[in-house]
């Protein structure tokens, strides 16, 4: 299973289309019903197999199937909230009307549809458009006067449809696509590293990485609070996260030093880390890095959950969130690292992919990357199941979700 995020017009994840992992050179044919056939099932069995049903109604859940799988067994016990059927149309067959009345009924019960603008915009497919919700399209060609002409040709025949742009390569075309009123974005351009000679530091990034360093050389409580009673707007945030929902407490904290203590100094060296993606100068794609991060950490720690200790496991998810960081402060990886003091197997792990935590953090990034021949050849290397991959990484998703809204 493969997974990319999809951000709304408020540059937060929006959902996640879900797709099987392929080799580079294999295309399913929607002319060879039973490959499509065969191909389709795989993927709802392997979404069900990981609990789909935990995201949905949190996040949207794209899943592209053929039209004929609507009539699959496992759609009728499938949940609807937050499910985008996306139907791969065969441009070159018709639309009959047993599609169009099978696509009414699953409306009815709540699901929603998406279908690629060049299938919908041809005379024989026009009878699916009032049943389709989401209008997909290719901006990687960035060809203005093409997008908002397919735009324009769909808005004629069907008002009101929302519009999703995919392989949407940098922030530029994603400002362009923004313009042009797309509700949904995919693509590269979330964890693109452009403009690292800009860097964006700040007064409060600058504060809490004397923070981070201080925990790492064994500051104590007292000397940890003074400095947050410096930062009144850190403060805050420390109160507001220990008070989350997310730690349990069942009564509330009212005080720096007492929320230091129920903290403990790993959790605190983690929040701090999570506190960079957002603690600077407000920038576009903050959120969204962050999450992706989060992801990244959560699986890299998971998969060495039954290899290493406590400490090292701790160690590779901060190298998980530090391997983005340089996304969001804008500047070259090195010099990131330059400013913290950090244990070597994370600095070797993220700089030159070298050391103990090496291959989870590579793993990690394997599967954001679709990268199959090293999934598997890291897979084999740390002794897990690629088909434990799958469920670890769903996890991942749902545990990252309220912890990038809490921070």
């Amino acid at each position: 299973m493969r997974r990319e995020a999809m951000l709304g017009r408020d540059q937060r994840v929006a959902g996640y289309t879900f797709m099987l992992r392929r080799a580079s050179d294999e295309h399913v044919d929607p002319g060879l019903t039973d490959v499509q056939r065969l191909y389709d099932e795989t993927l709802l069995g392997n979404l069900q197999r990981m609990d789909i049903a935990r995201l949905l109604g949190q996040r949207l859940a794209f899943v592209p199937i053929a039209p004929s799988t609507l009539n699959h067994p496992l759609i009728e016990q499938w949940p609807a909230a937050g499910t985008v059927w996306q139907l791969n149309i065969d441009t070159r067959a018709p639309a009959d009307d047993a599609l169009a009345a099978r696509l009414g009924e699953l409306r009815a019960r709540g699901f929603s549809f998406a279908a690629q603008a060049n299938a919908v915009i041809r005379p024989e497919h026009h009878g699916l458009l009032p049943h389709v919700d989401y209008v997909v399209m290719d901006v990687s060609s960035e060809d203005i006067p093409t997008i908002t002409a397919q735009i324009a040709a769909v808005s004629k025949l069907a008002a009101g449809k929302r519009f999703v742009a995919t392989d949407v390569q940098t922030l530029e075309t994603f400002h362009m696509c923004h313009k042009l009123q797309f509700a949904l974005f995919m693509g590269p351009f979330i964890t693109r590293r452009e403009n690292l000679g800009n860097p964006v530091m700040g007064p409060s990034r600058a504060k809490v990485l004397d923070l981070m360093n201080r925990v790492r050389t064994g500051a104590e409580q007292p000397e940890l609070a003074a400095q947050f009673r410096h930062d009144p707007a850190l403060s805050v945030r420390l109160l507001r996260y220990v008070n989350s929902p997310g730690m349990g407490l069942m009564n509330k904290v009212g005080g720096i030093e007492q929320a230091l203590m129920v903290m403990g100094q790993d959790k605190l060296y983690r929040w701090l880390t999570l506190i960079l993606f957002t603690g600077g100068q407000t920038q576009e794609l903050d959120q969204a890095v962050l999450e992706n991060a989060l992801v990244r950490g959560r699986v890299a720690e998971q998969l060495a959950g039954r290899a290493l200790f406590a400490k090292a496991r701790d160690e590779i998810f901060v190298a998980g969130l530090f391997s983005l960081l340089d996304v969001v402060m804008r500047m070259p990886m090195e010099q990131v690292l330059k400013q913290i003091s950090l244990p070597a197997e994370i600095t070797e792990a993220i700089v030159s992919q070298r050391g103990p935590y090496a291959p989870y953090l590579a793993l990690a990034i394997a599967c954001e990357q679709d990268d199959q021949n090293s999934i598997e050849a890291l897979a084999k290397q740390i002794g897990r199941d690629v088909a434990d991959i799958n469920g670890v990484h769903m996890d991942a998703l749902l545990w990252a979700q309220p912890l990038s809204s809490d921070v």
